[in-house]
C-alpha cells in the first residue's frame, strides 16, 4: 500500500521543523543564586532577597504582564494575583542572562 500524501508531507514537515529545533536548543541554564520571594510587586516585578546580593528588585524576563500601577490594564490584577500565589514566601532560582542587560531603566535586576 502507497504512504498518502497527506502523510507524507505531515512526516516531511516534522522532520524539518523538529531539526532546527534540535540543533538551535539552548543550553541548560543553571541557577547562579536562589532567593526568597518577599513581595510581588506586580506580575512581572518581585522583590527578593539572597544570601549574596540581600534585597533586590526583580524583573523577571521572559514575562511582559499588563500593568497595575497608574491606568490599571485589562488582566493586571489578575497576573498580580498569580504571581502573588505562586512565588510569595517561596525559595526562587535566579538566573541571569548574558545576553540582556543587568538592570533596567528604572533600576530592576534582569533575572529568569
Amino acid at each position: 500500500m502507497r504512504p498518502s500524501l497527506a502523510s507524507v508531507l505531515t512526516v516531511g514537515a516534522t522532520a524539518m521543523l523538529a531539526a532546527p529545533a534540535s540543533a538551535c536548543a539552548a543550553p541548560a541554564a543553571s541557577a547562579d543564586a536562589t532567593a526568597t520571594v518577599l513581595r510581588v510587586v506586580d506580575g512581572d516585578t518581585i522583590d527578593v532577597v539572597d544570601d549574596a546580593r540581600g534585597r533586590l528588585r526583580v524583573r523577571v524576563l521572559g514575562i511582559d504582564t499588563p500593568e497595575t500601577k497608574g491606568t490599571e490594564e485589562c488582566w493586571g490584577r489578575q497576573a498580580t494575583e498569580f504571581a502573588t500565589a505562586t512565588l510569595l514566601n517561596r525559595r526562587v532560582a535566579l538566573v541571569t542572562d548574558a545576553s540582556q542587560d543587568a538592570h533596567d531603566r528604572y533600576g530592576r535586576t534582569y533575572l529568569h
